[in-house]
């Protein structure tokens, strides 16, 4: 029975829709048994990520209340399930309010009750589910708290004459509740580094915690989970974290443009590079092209080069359609390289030139000077689009 409707596993990973050759060493089989005896029940859904980085989506009919699921997975996975009930429609936007989150075990595991709609989900036979259970009760108020300002502040509330009087004042509520809430997920995660649940919530916060209190949790991990999928996904995001930092020597890549000539930094030493990292769907990216041309039509002929690093790997025909369409074709373009395969299983990628560069936001502007040292990252954090321009005037203006 194929699914009716999709729900989102991990947002970073949605899209992932091909898995990559790899040998079925290391490959467990689970079997998730429901004997819930609830002759309501329709069907179950699931989605994760399987053994070999596959996104696994699938929906199973329950039988007065029974039900098999059955995969192949490496280590304890996270996946959502979704239970239907006879005469219920669910449509794609109910998913997130119905779905529950489940830890899967190699092996045998057995689900007894149907649990509330976005309630804790009881499995025996899964370890790493009573691990999220523990996690869950800690942070369970704090989120429905969250959830129910999430709603006053909502994008239907933005500009609807029910807006919230003092949205400044929940906004601010709201922010005081997120840092609470990553503090306490903090706190679970330092005291319980053997934990696959700890392996995989970190990343909804690697952009919240300090490279040092990341670094402190990962030195902190057992060997088992250092060399576990989302063991190694965290080393790659400290080491993205650590480069492309002012200061630090530029990557030196060698890529074909989208014309399919090299495109090779090293070859372009005594000059200044900017490297410009945006989307075809980043809207701020797409605003800036009237600058960018501007900046390079006043600066081209002054020891100065510009190369556009797309983040559409996925979408080659619309990336060469916003260049067109942008007039963007005036500097080199190249795409980013991103290999969805090796980025879930945390592989070093040297062609991925986001993840050589750290970049973490689009559109984020990188200036290289002649003689290949990050002089200056523009990305809304370390420095913005005027700072660039600034820079830029000093430099090229003596």
């Amino acid at each position: 029975m194929k699914a009716k409707y999709f729900f989102m596993l991990i947002p970073c990973f949605f899209g992932l829709q091909k898995s990559f050759s790899q040998q079925n060493e290391g490959l467990k089989s689970f079997t998730l048994i429901g004997r819930t005896n609830d002759k309501t029940l329709d069907s179950v859904s699931i989605i994760y990520i399987n053994g070999e980085g596959k996104i696994i989506q699938e929906s199973v009919a329950a039988l007065d209340g029974n039900f098999k699921i059955k995969g192949l997975i490496s280590q304890p996975t996270f996946s959502n399930l979704v239970f239907k009930h006879k005469g219920e429609v669910i449509g794609k936007r109910d998913v997130e309010l119905k779905r529950n989150a489940a830890y899967l075990n190699p092996g045998e595991m057995t689900i007894a009750k149907v649990p509330a709609p976005n309630g804790y989900l009881e499995i025996t036979g899964s370890p790493a589910q009573l691990d999220w259970k523990v996690l869950y009760s800690k942070t369970k108020a704090i989120n429905k708290s969250i959830d129910s300002l999430n709603k006053l502040v909502g994008p239907a509330s933005h500009g609807a004459s029910n807006a919230p009087q003092d949205e400044p004042k929940v906004s601010a509520s709201l922010k005081f509740l997120k840092a609470k809430e990553a503090k306490i997920n903090y706190q679970y995660f330092i005291s319980n580094p053997a934990s696959y649940v700890t392996a995989d919530r970190v990343k909804y916060y690697t952009s919240v915690f300090s490279i040092d209190s990341i670094k402190q949790l990962y030195n902190k991990f057992s060997s088992e989970i250092k060399e576990s999928t989302d063991g190694k996904r965290l080393a790659a995001e400290i080491k993205s974290r650590e480069v492309g930092l002012v200061g630090t020597k530029a990557f030196a890549f060698s890529v074909k443009d989208k014309d399919d000539k090299e495109l090779s930094l090293p070859a372009m030493k005594g000059k200044y590079v900017l490297l410009d990292f945006w989307a075809t769907w980043c809207v701020p990216c797409r605003a800036s092209m009237p600058q960018m041309i501007k900046l390079y039509d006043k600066y081209k002929d002054k020891n100065f080069v510009m190369i556009g690093i797309g983040d559409d790997d996925r979408n080659v025909p619309n990336w060469l359609a916003a260049i067109d369409k942008d007039g963007t074709n005036l500097w080199p373009q190249t795409l980013r390289g991103l290999n969805a395969q090796m980025f879930v299983k945390g592989i070093d990628n040297p062609r991925d030139l986001g993840q050589q560069y750290g970049v973490r936001a689009l559109p984020t502007k990188i200036l290289i000077d002649p003689n290949g040292k990050i002089i200056g990252r523009f990305d809304g954090q370390h420095g913005t689009d005027d700072d660039m321009e600034k820079m830029l005037k000093q430099l090229l203006n003596p």
